[in-house]
């Protein structure tokens, strides 16, 4: 159920003008995301809340409950529509290079947008961060299967994904030497050395497939039947349950 203190920001009235789509380990949050509507993909669950300003809570969004759903009268799979086209509509993606992070300079490539000036700047880079302007719950992005497509188009390479935080991924153009092995033992650092336990996403390398579509773990890579292709995410049931969750993180 929704805390006290977070009440205000749901009505008896189903609005969607505030929805938004976000992403957490699933294993780490069995328990609250067992009373949600949700999906898992991997080791990751999307699920979908109200944006609040970060002051009121710390993570940006407020988790709707399935009691939430039932009482607005709305499926899940409505609830899943409207959220993701909010998302593109009020928290568009922003994809840059990790010298544009540190700069401060960003680039929207939200689908159906054009001349946002992306190809400056793709440039001859390697290493970029996918998010939102916020910086708040960005990971997301990652299971958009448009932001996705034309990301690996622009870049003209497979993508391997670092989960970063749930706030953000780091995006790098695939090559023949990569070692996966290495960037999942780095991946594993810097969770335990830099991200706090609830912005924890995952300890798994992920790899987007350019000529099919697929996202999957890096370890599922030899398995293609296996794979989940981005496509197939948006259109799946979203009543799914998993079940433990790390304080905090959805309230």
């Amino acid at each position: 159920m929704v805390l006290e203190e977070y009440k205000d920001y749901f009505t008896d009235i189903y609005e969607t003008d505030s929805l938004a789509v976000a992403v957490c380990n699933a294993e780490a949050n069995r328990v609250q995301l067992s009373d949600m509507p949700h999906e898992q993909r991997e080791d990751l669950a999307l699920y979908y809340g109200v944006r609040v300003p970060p002051m009121v809570n710390k993570n940006g969004i407020i988790a709707i409950h399935n009691n939430q759903l039932k009482k607005w009268g709305i499926s899940g799979e409505q609830l899943k529509k409207d959220a993701w086209e909010n998302m593109e509509k009020e928290y568009p993606a922003v994809f840059r290079t990790i010298d544009d992070v540190i700069y401060g300079i960003r680039d929207s490539i939200a689908p159906g947008l054009e001349g946002t000036g992306m190809e400056e700047c793709v440039g001859n880079d390697v290493m970029f961060v996918l998010s939102n302007r916020d910086n708040v719950q960005g990971a997301v992005y990652i299971f958009d299967e448009k932001i996705m497509e034309k990301i690996a188009e622009k870049l003209d390479s497979s993508l391997v994904i670092l989960p970063s935080s749930i706030h953000e991924s780091i995006i790098i153009r695939e090559t023949e030497d990569m070692d996966m092995e290495f960037m999942r033992g780095m991946v594993r650092e810097v969770n335990e050395i830099s991200v706090t336990p609830e912005e924890r996403l995952s300890d798994e390398v992920y790899h987007y497939d350019r000529e099919t579509g697929i996202l999957s773990m890096a370890r599922f890579l030899q398995h293609k039947e296996d794979m989940l292709g981005v496509e197939e995410m948006h259109g799946q049931d979203c009543a799914g349950q998993s079940e433990s969750m790390v304080p905090c993180m959805m309230q």
